[in-house]
């Protein structure tokens, strides 16, 4: 079963316009989601899908193939479009804001989709440690049934906590590695946006408005999504201490 990795890019983003391009230890933020990704056992290739040529220029000079796509405002609808040029079985979505993502999040978001015919996508999903990742609403939270099958996916803080307390609560929110057998996410693309999606921003509300399921996987990996600069700031310290980064940085 052969896996496509893409990650896509682009310079417009609305918090942090040029984001992809911006120096965490010495790389641009862009290189090191690449390498990383790149270092998947269950990955084959490897990809960037952007609209930008500024982009495009920087990942070849690091050695990554780059597709060039039309202007989207979901990363999925990027992907997809990208993946049209490709023959792989799975295509995972791996967002360009997570540099600090680790392999093995990849294989662990991977492996349902190439393992149980049934699931079609997989989304990784953490378990909030600070109540005030509880309340950001860059934080995608998400509510799980017995299974692991998304129930909801909020920018609120959700569930919300009427008995007990935050301690006692399992709450957890979306990591951005979306794996999709790849024949269904070209049926994701085709389906109408939703009103939920729409209302809270969230690509895969789309699908459980349709009536699909998405599976989600645990994940402790402490990770962070460059949203802001103050994000970047924060990542570039985590990222000094990264063990990981030896293996790949020059």
């Amino acid at each position: 079963m052969h896996v496509a990795a893409v990650i896509p890019a682009r310079m417009g983003s609305t918090r942090y316009p040029g984001k992809p391009l911006c120096d965490i230890q010495g790389l641009p933020m862009i290189e090191h989601v690449f390498k990383r990704t790149q270092m998947s056992k269950k990955v084959d290739e490897t990809y960037i899908a952007t609209p930008d040529e500024e982009i495009k220029t920087e990942a070849e000079s690091f050695g990554a193939q780059v597709i060039l796509t039309g202007s989207h405002t979901r990363a999925t609808d990027r992907v997809a479009e990208a993946a049209e040029q490709l023959e792989s079985d799975i295509v995972v979505v791996m967002q360009g804001d997570e540099p600090l993502v680790y392999p093995d999040m990849l294989d662990d978001a991977i492996t349902p989709v190439s393992e149980q015919p049934k699931v079609k996508v997989t989304n990784l999903a953490k378990p909030i440690r600070e109540e005030e990742q509880y309340r950001d609403p860059n934080n995608v939270k998400v509510v799980v049934d017995e299974s692991w099958d998304a129930l909801y996916f909020s920018r609120s803080p959700i569930p919300s906590i009427h008995d007990g307390s935050y301690e006692d609560t399992a709450v957890y929110h979306q990591v951005c590695v979306i794996a999709f057998e790849r024949e269904f996410l070209f049926k994701f693309t085709e389906m109408e946006e939703t009103p939920l999606e729409r209302a809270e921003s969230i690509d895969m509300l789309r699908l459980l408005e349709h009536g699909h399921d998405v599976r989600l996987v645990p994940s402790t990996r402490e990770t962070l999504p460059v949203d802001t600069p103050a994000d970047h700031e924060k990542v570039n310290d985590l990222m000094a201490e990264d063990p990981l980064l030896n293996e790949y940085a020059d």
